[in-house]
């Protein structure tokens, strides 16, 4: 079974008045479906340049992308849109939910440019919710969360397309040490239910999380290994 992704030789630069930066350097590595992940790096290491080639928000100057055995690098921006739409689910750090819509109405929102059949949508939304510990919350509205409730509804508004892959932008990073390891243990959570999961982080304590470490610094990996801590429990103190 092939890889859920593969990066190939990935490098990218940006000009600044006719200048150009090296963000990605030559980028190599693989993540199998079903496997749990960070990256790690410092801010300027290129974490955040990688996450956007691999949430399909932007393309390399160099190498190729492979998601599911789809070549991402041939995509315009029209079929980019609708493949990461129904194939990758978003948690960003600053959670984005709707101010005046309820939980249950946020966590609709990405089915209404699904093709997910209507009459589903609520039961869909239900599910996820369920996942995430939050049913108790369907009619508040974010500004009646805690912040680790709000990036929970994140969580399941990321999960209502039943994407192949979960992909986090430094999702405990406005939140507490408490709020933080809930985060992080309903990603666990989901992990354990076959859910694959990307995390891009700076936080030693989330990415310890993670099966399985990939550092980067200066746009290469200088490390990818396997998480030394008990899996699930051993990264935030108690």
């Amino acid at each position: 079974m092939p890889p859920l992704i593969e990066l190939r030789g990935i490098k990218k630069s940006y000009q600044d008045d006719g200048v150009a930066t090296l963000a990605l350097r030559g980028v190599d590595f693989s993540i199998d479906q079903g496997e749990f992940v960070s990256i790690m790096g410092p801010s300027g290491s290129g974490k955040s340049t990688l996450l956007h080639i691999l949430g399909l928000l932007d393309k390399p100057t160099e190498g190729k992308y492979f998601f599911a055995d789809h070549d991402t690098t041939q995509f315009d921006e029209p079929y980019a849109a609708h493949f990461r739409n129904e194939e990758i689910g978003f948690i960003f750090q600053a959670f984005h939910l709707l101010a005046r819509s309820t939980v249950l109405e946020n966590v609709l929102m990405p089915l209404q440019y699904s093709r997910i059949p209507k009459n589903q949508h609520e039961k869909r939304a239900l599910a996820a919710l369920e996942k995430v510990n939050m049913l108790h919350r369907l009619k508040h509205r974010p500004s009646q969360l805690s912040g680790g409730e709000k990036q929970r509804v994140a969580i399941a508004r990321a999960l209502v397309n039943n994407p192949k892959v979960l992909m986090a932008d430094e999702p405990t990073g406005n939140l507490d040490s408490q709020s933080g390891k809930s985060v992080m243990e309903t990603l666990d959570s989901l992990h354990e239910q076959g859910h694959t999961i990307l995390v891009i982080t700076h936080e030693t304590p989330a990415a310890r999380y993670a099966q399985r470490i990939i550092r980067v610094q200066d746009g290469v990996i200088v490390s990818d290994e396997q998480s030394t801590a008990l899996h699930g429990h051993n990264g935030y103190e108690k």
